[in-house]
């Protein structure tokens, strides 16, 4: 009995210190801060919604909203964007850290060949 208890008690702390995986690894509402190459620092909000296998995410940026769908490979949320109007394209890649936070990289479709950065805290 004791050692039954032992080692359910290992595997909890075991599970708890693994790294989060899947749907509730992105899944939230994110403070974000991000560079834009060329215009500079900007600031908002990220909405990251699973649904079945692949993710709905949403950034509202200085009241300007952009929507995109996204799936997981590994450990990487790679997402396929847009915004305004939707006259153009765009692509992030967020990684997780062990902390739960996201940090991108993007970049827009047509635009100059230089990549934006985002860093993603979870509220």
């Amino acid at each position: 009995m004791r050692r039954s208890l032992l080692v359910l008690l290992c595997a909890l702390i075991l599970c708890a210190t693994l790294p989060l995986h899947g749907k509730a690894a992105f899944s939230g509402v994110y403070s974000i801060r991000g560079t834009n190459p060329g215009v500079g620092p900007y600031t908002g909000t990220l909405t990251i919604s699973p649904r079945g296998d692949i993710f709905d995410v949403h950034w509202n940026v200085a009241n300007v909203q952009y929507s995109g769908v996204g799936v997981v490979v590994n450990d990487t949320l790679s997402v396929a964007y847009s915004g305004g109007n939707g006259s153009w394209m765009g692509v992030i890649g967020y990684r997780q850290k062990a902390d739960g936070t996201l940090e991108g990289k993007w970049a827009v479709y047509g635009g100059k060949a230089q990549t934006g950065s985002e860093t993603a805290t979870r509220k």
